[in-house]
């Protein structure tokens, strides 16, 4: 695959972009994820739900955790750390796999700090900030594609068999009008409009530059989020192609793991709703809703399971959560602990609190 020329932008200024997320930024997953815990001890009987976890084929379930983060941290390697190597700095394949699984340490139970560090690794490869933002957007917005892939066939094959009643008619408009976007996003920017809005993307990252006072920092500002569509700009249909398979990979190996922890506690779910729940409890772990996978993940599981499908006690299901949650947290951590001493010499050279240092 050709690979479009890398963006670079001025390292001391691009420095600036680059700050330490602030405290509520930091806090707000655990006053939510509070909350949640609020709620579950008053919805389910946390004994009863222990009891049900010491219960689970741990033959069936530990090596299955393990596979799936194994593949998780690949699968997120060659995808995101791909799309940086493409749109803006080469990348050999061993620093791929560290850029995106040296932090998962950090990420699952600091996920705001894990995000700044995503960035100042490709900020110590001459890459702006906003160029890599928009590299990661560009990632997640086909990572969307595949999970919405699943949910729209679960979904119409649920319309056609009713064995999800709750799940009708509307959940596919949803569905449509994600397509809609997103082919219309991939239309748009393979149009003759393109190399016109290449141009000005381009122009904008020096907008402001001569500029001072309150003026440079409105043109600034502005600047650096018209740089969130870079990677858009250059992105092509073999790109999209590529992510997209990779990531149709780890659904499919998620769904499975997920599948062997239901089936490790005993417990049986309708196909459409399981492909429809799983793929949007697993990324409520990424969500801030969340802390180390606890709270949002489990509310959902028992929400999907429990409320909507009325598959078993809500009780069940949050065991389940709970269960996939923990192997996931220990096993993406194993594999970001081999990294982690690396990753962290080549981000702060200097140290933490000299950060801004090369060296």
């Amino acid at each position: 695959m050709s690979e479009p020329k890398s963006g670079t932008g001025d390292n001391q200024e691009s420095s600036q972009q680059i700050k330490k997320p602030g405290v509520l930024n930091q806090l707000v997953p655990y006053i939510i994820t509070a909350g949640i815990f609020v709620y579950l001890f008053y919805a389910i009987d946390f004994r009863k739900m222990f009891q049900i976890l010491l219960t689970a084929d741990l033959a069936l379930f530990i090596p299955t955790i393990l596979a799936f983060s194994l593949i998780f941290g690949l699968v997120d390697s060659f995808t995101f750390g791909q799309a940086y190597s493409w749109f803006n700095a080469p990348l050999t394949n061993f620093e791929k796999i560290e850029c995106r699984t040296a932090p998962y340490v950090v990420q699952v139970i600091f996920s705001p700090i894990a995000e700044v560090l995503f960035v100042l690794y490709m900020w110590r490869k001459k890459v702006s900030p906003a160029h890599a933002i928009s590299s990661t957007i560009w990632t997640v917005t086909n990572d969307i594609a595949s999970i919405s892939t699943a949910l729209t066939i679960a979904i119409i094959y649920n319309l056609r068999t009713g064995l999800v009643p709750a799940i009708g008619f509307p959940w596919l408009v949803v569905m449509l009008i994600w397509w809609t976007l997103y082919f219309g996003n991939l239309l748009f920017w393979h149009s003759p409009l393109n190399p016109k809005m290449s141009a000005w993307i381009e122009r904008s990252h020096q907008a402001g530059r001569d500029q001072q006072g309150w003026r440079k920092i409105v043109l600034r500002t502005a600047g650096e989020l018209i740089q969130l569509l870079r990677t858009f700009s250059l992105a092509k249909w073999y790109h999209y192609l590529w992510v997209y398979g990779i990531r149709i990979i780890l659904l499919f190996a998620g769904l499975a793991s997920n599948f062997a922890t239901l089936k490790a506690l005993g417990l049986k779910v309708p196909i459409p709703l399981a492909v429809i729940a799983i793929p949007l409890i697993f990324y409520a772990h990424f969500l801030p809703i969340n802390v180390a996978g606890y709270g949002g993940p489990q509310a959902l599981a028992f929400f999907f399971f429990s409320v909507v499908g009325d598959s078993g006690s809500k009780e069940e299901f949050a065991a389940y959560s709970f269960l996939w949650s923990t192997g996931f947290l220990v096993g993406r951590s194993l594999f970001s602990a081999v990294l982690l001493r690396g990753f962290i010499k080549r981000v702060f050279p200097a140290g933490f609190r000299n950060w801004r240092q090369a060296s």
